[in-house]
């Protein structure tokens, strides 16, 4: 599942900083290279994976959001959409700044995918209902997934004996 695309970079950035990040041809920037822009989002979208990756299954299942018909349509969580964006735009960049406003969202993208991963915070859907099955649920169900064995191992003056 890709959490955005180029439609979702233009609602938040604009068409002009997209331009003038991804057009290398003219000088002044005059066109949008989409398959750029594209590019950066799937590695955002793996980068997020990473962290999400964690806590929940993947791929994720997606938001259920109401259409009007019988079937939902399954969407991204919006706080993905945002994160993938944000990161994104950070990897478009070439060089920032650390007070740079691109920089700064990064890095608080970052801390959050951190807080997801530890457990901290949740993938909501405003919507109701998960995003994904958590992995630890597999271990806290006791599914037959997961499977230990252990010996029992006992350490006494016979087991030990021969042993100098």
């Amino acid at each position: 599942m890709s959490y955005a695309n180029v439609v979702d970079m233009i609602a938040r950035f604009g068409a002009a900083e997209l331009v003038q990040l991804t057009d290398t041809t003219f000088i002044p920037p005059t066109a949008m290279d989409e398959a750029r822009i594209e590019l950066k989002l799937d590695d955002a979208c793996v980068f997020i994976d990473g962290y999400v990756g964690q806590v929940y299954r993947l791929p994720l299942r997606g938001c259920a959001k109401p259409t009007g018909g019988d079937e939902p349509e399954y969407v991204p969580p919006p706080v993905l959409t945002r994160l993938a964006c944000d990161v994104a735009r950070y990897f478009l960049y070439a060089d920032l700044a650390p007070e740079h406003e691109v920089y700064r969202r990064h890095k608080a993208a970052v801390a959050e995918l951190e807080a997801i991963a530890a457990g901290r915070a949740q993938l909501a859907c405003p919507w109701g209902g998960s995003p994904g099955d958590l992995i630890a649920a597999d271990a806290q169900s006791g599914s037959a997934e997961t499977a230990h064995c252990f010996a029992p191992r006992a350490i006494t003056d016979d087991t030990l004996r021969g042993f100098g």
